[in-house]
């Protein structure tokens, strides 16, 4: 086992990489004073429970200024001990809402044909709505040939209309219409 596969050790500071990782955005004369045991302890026991050094960088970073900046750091990282990490909340979530759409799959039907029927009988009763059965459309007639009395299919004037029959046996010569005025 090499030197570098070990543990960190408690109260030792943070290397170069990771200070810079988790620290680096901020003014440097504050980086330097955060580059103690403790500070660097702390930082050490969040990145071994699965926090990221972006995630601690952009926490800290959103801090507003005030008198004692390096106390409110302190008192920020010692509050994410008590915390879940966010990669670990975020897959405990997503494990949730799996468990659940699992859950939900499994216990929802859809309701049976007779089950519906019944409920819109229910509905239509209470609200005292008759079924009555569809009408038959109108059946739409065509006016009488003029020549010879079945149903036309060819219009000429508004009086005169023709069927096939006829058409055809005017088309032929056969049939010719009378001079009417």
């Amino acid at each position: 086992m090499e030197l570098f596969d070990l543990p960190p050790q408690p109260g030792q500071r943070l290397d170069a990489e990771t200070h810079a990782a988790v620290f680096g955005d901020l003014p440097s004369s504050l980086a330097a004073e955060l580059h103690t045991p403790e500070i660097g302890d702390l930082v050490l026991q969040l990145l071994d429970r699965g926090w990221r050094h972006g995630q601690l960088a952009a926490r800290i970073g959103a801090l507003p200024a005030g008198p004692s900046p390096v106390a409110g750091i302190t008192t920020l990282l010692q509050g994410f001990l008590e915390q879940v990490p966010p990669d670990a909340r975020w897959r405990e979530e997503k494990r949730e809402r799996a468990a659940l759409q699992r859950s939900r799959t499994e216990f929802e039907q859809p309701a049976s044909e007779q089950s519906r029927q019944a409920w819109i009988t229910q509905i239509r009763t209470d609200l005292g709505v008759r079924r009555s059965a569809p009408r038959e459309p109108a059946r739409r007639t065509r006016p009488a040939c003029a020549l010879c009395g079945k149903e036309s299919s060819y219009f000429v004037t508004r009086e005169v209309r023709l069927c096939d029959g006829c058409v055809e046996q005017l088309s032929t010569g056969a049939l010719q219409l009378p001079n009417v005025g």
